[in-house]
């Protein structure tokens, strides 16, 4: 659902709020820790070097963008 959400808007950054809202539809955001490693498990499926990603890119104090390849 996580990677359904960066497909329905490439090229958008996405919040943490939106995607806490949109996926797992909750409005906490206390501990993105679980964002986080949902994150680098996209990362690791998409990305040729998750430690340097160039599709899932991080806007920081933003949010996350899918770029397109």
């Amino acid at each position: 659902m996580l990677l359904e959400e960066f497909l329905r808007n490439p090229l958008t950054v996405i919040t943490r709020r939106q995607l806490m809202q949109n996926v797992w539809h909750t409005d906490y955001v206390g501990d993105t820790r679980t964002l986080d490693v949902h994150i680098r498990w996209v990362r690791e499926c998409i990305e040729e070097d998750p430690s340097d990603p160039k599709l899932l890119i991080t806007h920081r104090g933003e949010g996350f963008m899918l770029n397109k390849p």
